[in-house]
């Protein structure tokens, strides 16, 4: 006689929840804003000027060597003497909470009488020590205005961004602007 396999409501639904809760999750989307849907004709492109700083930071000179290339790449090219465009870009960080191991303790009752339990958890994995949004800004050279943003949330391992984490912003965020036609 063949053995016949049941399957509880309860057991599927744990199993679900538990596979879903494995799931790795989608890239972070990239925000993108422009004046009214059009760009102006940048063709070539220079660093917006930071006021007040003097020298660049590890992390300034990263993200601007990582995003002149991806635009050459994209067919622009960089003018020191007179861009049509210029690009600048903002980081803001905060410090992640360090997750803590907790204890819970359970008691019920019911038809059956009293129970009870309990409940450890503990942070597995290292997680970034660092959040924070990205944004790279277009100005239009002629107008000194801003005509298009892309910004990005993301998770680094330091306030100070490494090749790879700003290599990694920066091509998200650019991926949506427009290669030069």
């Amino acid at each position: 006689m063949p053995m016949r396999v049941t399957a509880n409501p309860w057991t599927a639904l744990l199993t679900t929840m538990v596979l879903s809760g494995c799931a790795t999750s989608s890239a972070p989307a990239v925000r993108v804003d422009s004046i009214e849907g059009t760009l102006p004709n940048c063709q070539s492109f220079a660093w917006n000027p930071s006021p007040g700083t003097d020298a660049a930071s590890f992390t300034d000179q990263r993200v601007q060597g990582i995003v002149m290339q991806t635009l050459e790449a994209k067919g622009y090219t960089q003018s020191a003497d007179k861009p049509d465009c210029r690009i600048a870009y903002h980081l803001s960080t905060h410090e992640n909470p360090q997750s803590k191991p907790r204890v819970g303790v359970g008691m019920g009752g019911g038809s059956g009488g009293v129970g009870g339990g309990v409940g450890i958890s503990l942070p597995i994995g290292k997680k970034k020590a660092q959040s924070g949004t990205f944004t790279l800004d277009v100005i239009d050279a002629n107008k000194n205005a801003q005509v298009w943003s892309g910004s990005i949330d993301a998770s680094f391992d330091s306030a100070e961004l490494s090749d790879a984490d700003a290599r990694a912003v920066v091509e998200q965020v650019l991926a949506k602007y427009p290669d030069r036609k």
